[in-house]
């Protein structure tokens, strides 16, 4: 019996909401009527989140889909980094969550710059786990059958994960 990977299906959501939520708690500092802060600094601590749970539903299915899936040699050692950037990411989206938190609780009227520059500081970590993956997949194959039927060769597109 075949399985589908799962992975691939629901990195996206985490990924979008951890962007949303920093630009809406970007969009809660900038902005000066108090109502419409109000609901950004809402949309930003629920995405957040939200962001965290599906990020945790992430891992759970890469770590079922790693189960599944038969890896080159030469393919471990990159899924084993990007398994250890996503332990990273989460544990930075635990300590963004606790801090926005901390916010949220205060009842603090604006968010202050500290955090947005760790939000801005996790969301690109978040961004370039996603880049990461893809690379693998579309470079490497993991996890899918490779059909050579790139934009590019094998080398070139190999060569971006090589340099990282």
């Amino acid at each position: 019996m075949s399985f589908l990977p799962i992975h691939p299906a629901v990195v996206h959501l985490p990924i979008a909401l951890v962007l949303l939520s920093a630009l809406a708690d970007l969009c809660a500092r900038l902005i000066k009527s108090e109502t419409r802060r109000a609901t950004f600094r809402a949309v930003g601590f629920w995405s957040l989140v939200a962001g965290l749970a599906g990020g945790a539903l992430a891992i759970a299915a890469g770590y079922l889909d790693l189960r599944r899936a038969a890896l080159k040699p030469e393919t471990i050692s990159l899924v084993e980094l990007h398994m250890t950037i996503g332990w990273v990411l989460a544990g930075c989206l635990v300590v963004l969550c606790a801090w926005r938190w901390l916010i949220w609780h205060r009842g603090q009227m604006t968010i202050n710059t500290s955090y947005l520059v760790g939000a801005f500081l996790v969301l690109s970590v978040t961004l370039f786990q996603g880049w990461y993956g893809g690379e693998m997949v579309y470079s490497f194959g993991a996890g899918v059958a490779p059909t050579g039927q790139g934009t590019e060769t094998a080398q070139t597109a190999q060569g971006r994960l090589d340099t990282v």
